[in-house]
C-alpha cells in the first residue's frame, strides 16, 4: 500500500530517487483529516550524522513537485545534510489549502474550510513533529517552507508561543488573506512582546504586483522590521521578472542553498 501511495501521489519517474523516500498517512485530531507525509533522505543517510529536518507544505503539488523531482528538467538539488518531511494534502487541495494555511485567530472569520491555520499549527506541534521525531534522534535544526498559502503559514507560526523552528522560509506568503489577518495577528503579538526569537527569509517576486502578494509582503516586512523586535533576523529577497509560480525554482534553490552552509 505504501509503495502504491508513492507513486500515485508523486508520481515520481525516477526509481532511485523513489527508493530514498518513506510514505506514511497520518489522521490528525486537530483537522479532523488525513495527510500524506513523504519523508526524503538524502543519499547516504546515516543515522550517526546531524541533519536539518526540513518540513514542507504542497508535498505533492507546486513546490513539492519539485522538492521530489516529478521531471528530470523539474528536480531540486537536495543538500546532504537536509531530510525532507513533506506535508500533503488527500483530496481536493484547492479547498483543504485554505482551511489549514490560512489563520483567523483576530477575526474569528472561520468556515467549514476556511481560516482553521491554528488547527494544523496544532497538528504540526501535537502530533507531526513528536511522531517523527520519535523515529529519529539525529535533528541538528527543525526547518519550515511553505509557498503561497504555505508561505502565509510560515509566517503566522512566528507568531505563536511554542518556537517550533528554528528558520522560516517563505516564498511567496499571501499576507493578504482574509482582509491582512496576518497584519492583525502581528499588531495583537506586539502588544504584549517586544522579543521575537526567530530566523526568517522571505522570498517575493517582483511580477508580483498583480496578486497582492508582492505589496503586502513588502508591508509586513516593513512593519515588521520596524518593532525592531529583540532576537529577531529576518531577511526579504525580491526575485527579479519571477511571478507567483516561476519564483517556485529560485527560491527552493536558495532556501537549499542556505541550508546546504550551515
Amino acid at each position: 500500500m505504501k509503495r502504491l501511495l508513492l507513486f500515485s501521489f508523486f508520481l515520481l519517474p525516477v526509481f532511485s530517487i523513489a527508493q530514498t523516500i518513506e510514505i506514511d498517512t497520518v489522521y490528525s485530531a486537530n483537522t479532523q483529516d488525513k495527510y500524506v507525509i513523504a519523508m526524503r533522505k538524502p543519499s547516504g543517510f546515516n543515522d550517526s550524522k546531524k541533519y536539518h529536518y526540513v518540513y514542507m507544505t504542497d508535498g505533492g503539488i507546486g513546490i513539492g513537485d519539485y522538492v521530489f523531482g516529478k521531471s528530470k528538467s523539474w528536480a531540486a538539488s537536495i543538500p546532504p545534510n537536509c531530510l525532507i518531511i513533506a506535508i500533503g494534502h488527500i483530496g481536493d487541495y484547492n479547498v483543504k489549502r485554505p482551511r489549514d494555511f490560512i489563520p483567523s485567530d483576530i477575526s474569528k472569520n472561520v468556515e467549514t474550510n476556511f481560516g482553521k491555520a491554528d488547527r494544523f499549527y496544532l497538528f504540526m506541534k501535537n502530533e507531526l513533529i513528536p511522531r517523527i521525531e520519535k523515529k529519529m534522534s539525529n535533528k541538528k535544526s527543525r526547518v519550515f517552507f511553505g509557498h503561497s498559502f504555505g508561505g502565509l503559514f510560515s509566517l503566522y507560526m512566528l507568531f505563536k508561543d511554542d518556537k517550533l523552528f528554528d528558520r522560516h522560509f517563505a516564498i511567496s506568503p499571501s499576507c493578504w488573506a482574509n482582509y491582512y489577518e496576518l497584519d492583525k495577528i502581528e499588531a495583537e503579538y506586539f502588544k504584549k512582546n517586544k522579543e521575537l526569537k526567530a530566523n526568517v527569509t522571505i522570498y517575493v517576486g517582483g511580477l508580483e504586483f498583480l496578486n497582492k502578494v508582492l505589496y503586502s509582503t513588502r508591508s509586513f516586512y516593513t512593519t515588521v522590521t520596524g518593532r525592531k523586535y529583540k532576537g529577531l533576523k529576518i531577511e526579504k529577497d525580491e526575485i527579479g521578472n519571477a511571478n507567483h509560480f516561476s519564483i517556485r525554482k529560485p527560491a527552493v534553490d536558495r532556501v537549499f542553498e542556505q541550508l546546504k552552509k550551515d
